[in-house]
């Protein structure tokens, strides 16, 4: 529904959870996941505890919060938008947007979000109904029904290849801190790896 269509209770609580969202974010940089609580977060967001249960259901919501905006965004600005001609070069730059957004969060944002999600357990981060993935795998499908990709592996296994491999590089550049053009190896590590789905 557009925000033109909404009526003011309705706006004001949009405002509200992105408020506690950003809040927590914040928090979650300066001081670790671990560190901060709901209550912490409703201090510094000025809001109350039944606020911000009313809008996630934990703080692990938090994250799950964050993995949809970064579906939202594969949704609008890389399905169906990718340049390249054939699709194993699509997967490519299906990664690239992968790893670019990764740097736009930032280095400190990441190590946060990573190590949640391996404190936390989430399974909404590794969810195939995610639409990061199912923008992936239909990349995949398209290329195997063009022979463009081999069709010995299924496109679900390959989608989980490339994202454990993607994973992977964000991973090792939070490891040496950023340190590195994340961009430029994923790019050069992914042109060396398609040549495994080449038919």
């Amino acid at each position: 529904m557009k925000k033109e269509n909404l009526n003011k209770r309705q706006l004001q609580a949009i405002e509200t959870r992105k408020k506690i969202y950003d809040t927590a974010i914040k928090l979650m940089v300066k001081e670790g996941y671990d560190n901060i609580t709901v209550s912490s977060i409703c201090k510094s967001a000025n809001v109350s505890v039944g606020s911000f249960y009313h809008h996630f259901k934990s703080k692990e919501g938090i994250i799950i919060e964050a993995y949809r905006i970064v579906d939202k965004y594969f949704e609008s600005n890389v399905a169906n938008k990718l340049k390249s001609k054939n699709n194993l070069d699509k997967i490519i730059e299906f990664v690239i947007y992968q790893v670019n957004y990764a740097k736009e969060m930032g280095i400190d944002l990441m190590i946060q979000v990573y190590k949640s999600q391996i404190q936390a357990g989430n399974r909404f981060f590794i969810s195939n109904d995610r639409s990061l993935p199912s923008i992936l795998r239909n990349i995949v499908v398209i290329g195997q029904s063009k022979g463009e990709i081999t069709s010995s592996m299924t496109p679900q296994e390959i989608t989980d290849f490339i994202l454990r491999f993607s994973r992977g590089i964000i991973y090792d550049w939070c490891v040496h801190d950023g340190s590195y053009d994340i961009e430029k190896v994923a790019k050069d590590s992914m042109k060396k790896v398609i040549n495994i789905f080449r038919p």
